[in-house]
């Protein structure tokens, strides 16, 4: 019995969504914070809800969020945000949110994320803690039943005989299907499915989006340099197979597979990009707009020279 309180304690407290908490960027000890948390606590099945992942940490350290929706089983994740990065004094604010939905009524676990920082010589590990969620249906006066008693009524007549009727009626429903059936097959057979875009295209479709966003030539150089590290990173992931996006960058350049390693300009290329752009959002190093379009015109060496080439007849 004591158990079971002890239970359903554990899910009233962790299943509650937490309200957004204050961040003045000052003051704080540690080197970096990380804190997680939902925005409402009555999570309703097939109603979306958002789940803010923030990095609280000092100008001068170096860390690599986690990819929070890496380990998410059983939520849908609808969308995701990224937020420019905020700076109070010595500390800078990177937050991340993820729009979720419970498919169906149950509990399910948020894993926490856990990365490790680096300032000067000191290294460490933050991260946050589980976020139990409870999606349940709310009660409806739909849901309802009348059982209020109605009046008596006089035996109807026999029906006539239904044979004829019901005969006719399953005819008309498998001319029916038949028709459908031969609608939808045309419809396919002329309108072809379209297919999903390559991880090339998709990465030569987001440096052309960056370009004329305006970014590379704004005051803060932070967002800029932060989509064109996600960009190639995204592209690594999918072109390769290596987890970039949940790497830091010397994690990166390690596990680059051998047809980017082994030549020497593409090694150099990705490098140069991920460390200056580092150097960007961490330690708030300004670039000319030169320097940042220089980054773009790497990852189109990149992809052009890794883009598969169609095979000779």
């Amino acid at each position: 019995m004591i158990r079971g309180l002890l239970i359903l304690l554990l899910l009233g407290l962790v299943g509650c969504g937490t309200p957004e908490p204050e961040w003045n960027g000052a003051g704080a000890d540690a080197v970096v914070t990380v804190r997680a948390w939902v925005d409402r606590a009555d999570v309703v099945p097939g109603k979306a809800f958002w789940l803010t992942v923030e990095v609280d940490q000092a100008v001068d350290a170096t860390f690599e969020l986690p990819d929070p929706g890496a380990n998410i089983q059983g939520l849908t994740i609808l969308e995701v945000e990224s937020p420019a990065p905020e700076q109070a004094g010595n500390r800078l604010l990177v937050r991340q949110r993820l729009r979720l939905k419970a498919p169906v009524a149950g509990t399910f676990l948020i894993p926490g994320v856990e990365g490790t920082w680096r300032r000067g010589d000191d290294v460490g590990t933050a991260g946050s803690g589980p976020i139990l969620i409870t999606a349940q249906r709310t009660p409806s006066a739909a849901d309802g039943t009348d059982d209020a008693l109605r009046d008596l009524k006089p035996v109807a007549p026999p029906d006539a005989n239904p044979a004829p009727l019901i005969a006719g009626g399953i005819g008309l429903l498998v001319l029916l299907a038949l028709v459908a059936g031969g609608v939808f097959a045309w419809r396919r057979r002329a309108v072809p499915e379209p297919t999903p875009p390559t991880a090339w295209e998709v990465a030569l479709g987001a440096v052309a989006s960056l370009e004329r966003s305006g970014l590379l030539t704004a005051t803060d150089q932070g967002p800029a340099a932060y989509e064109v590290s996600a960009i190639l990173r995204r592209y690594v992931e999918a072109r390769f197979g290596v987890r970039a996006w949940r790497m830091t960058t010397g994690e990166v350049l390690r596990a680059l597979p051998r047809e980017i390693a082994s030549q020497i300009k593409l090694e150099q290329a990705v490098r140069e990009v991920l460390e200056a752009s580092d150097r960007v959002k961490f330690a708030r190093e300004p670039m000319s707009p030169a320097e940042m379009a220089g980054w773009l015109a790497s990852i189109r060496m990149l992809v052009g020279a890794t883009t598969p080439r169609p095979e000779a007849p």
